[in-house]
């Protein structure tokens, strides 16, 4: 009985013992490159067809009343005095003065950590009313997307930090015990006539209206006034083969738009930082700093 105890052990050990060097396994990552096909970039705005939609009549709406939402971050030293601010998001150009003047007369309660008054960057967003009054089209060229790459539209990119940004001590808003605070806010610009490019997508249906839209590019500000506009526009339907079809085009074209005052008393902060932003995190583009 012993004897057979002994063999029993002796045949356990023999694997392991009568493994070689070069039998082990070893676990390797190993990339095996695959050749993927070619596939053409296409266009799904493109189409084949005898002739392509064209503009008839283009009015602008008149007096629509909307709001303009803008987004930024201002600086807020310890006293409460705005001392810097960036803008993230502007709906129209030409206002960003305005709105830095009247953040900058605005007296803040300053924010607080530990029971002290500390700096802070507040992130904000002020919502202007007013009205687009109407306008004109300057120049509208229709033109057929062509088959390949899709267009592009504008790319709206975060501002990455600025140096002197980085430089200001500040306590991001997470860690606050309280916030900045507005004693009283307001914001108000003038009224203004400007020319705005503007790039868009229309499908345009059999009966010559407009059906859906894409923005290529175009104030966020504008979009509601031209799509209410291009509600009324009319356009010389697309024509296949059999006669009228849907169809997508490419509007390019310039506008003379005019605003009436805009103004807003509410300043709305969040409590989420979103400038200055770590360099990893952040767009390439020099901040539109004022």
């Amino acid at each position: 009985m012993r004897l057979a105890a002994v063999g029993l052990l002796a045949l356990t050990a023999i694997p392991a013992a009568a493994q070689k060097p070069w039998e082990v396994r070893v676990d390797l990552p190993m990339t095996v490159p695959i050749e993927l096909p070619a596939v053409p970039p296409t266009n799904p705005f493109a189409a084949d067809l005898v002739a392509a939609p064209l503009h008839v009549q283009t009015p602008l709406r008149e007096k629509l009343d909307t709001t303009f939402v803008v987004q930024g971050a201002g600086y807020i030293d310890p006293s409460g005095t705005c001392r810097r601010v960036v803008f993230l998001r502007l709906p129209l150009p030409g206002i960003a003065t305005d709105i830095q003047e009247a953040l900058q007369e605005t007296d803040f309660t300053p924010a607080r950590s530990l029971g002290a008054s500390v700096a802070t960057w507040l992130t904000f967003t002020v919502d202007l009313q007013g009205r687009v009054r109407g306008g004109e089209v300057l120049r509208m060229q229709a033109v057929q997307p062509a088959a390949g790459e899709p267009p592009n539209p504008d790319a709206v990119a975060m501002p990455s930090p600025d140096a002197r940004d980085l430089a200001l001590p500040s306590t991001p808003v997470e860690q606050l015990d309280q916030m900045p605070a507005a004693k009283r806010f307001r914001a108000r610009t003038s009224s203004r006539t400007w020319n705005q490019k503007v790039r868009l997508l229309a499908e345009i249906t059999p009966q010559g209206r407009c059906a859906r839209v894409v923005f290529l590019s175009c104030p966020d500000g504008l979009r509601g006034w031209l799509l209410a506009s291009l509600a009324g526009w009319t356009f010389t339907p697309g024509r296949g083969s059999d006669g009228p079809v849907a169809a997508w085009v490419q509007l390019d074209g310039e506008l003379e738009v005019e605003v009436s005052g805009l103004e807003s008393e509410v300043l709305r902060v969040s409590r989420q930082s979103s400038y200055p932003r770590a360099a990893g995190e952040s767009a390439a583009a020099r901040p539109p700093g004022v």
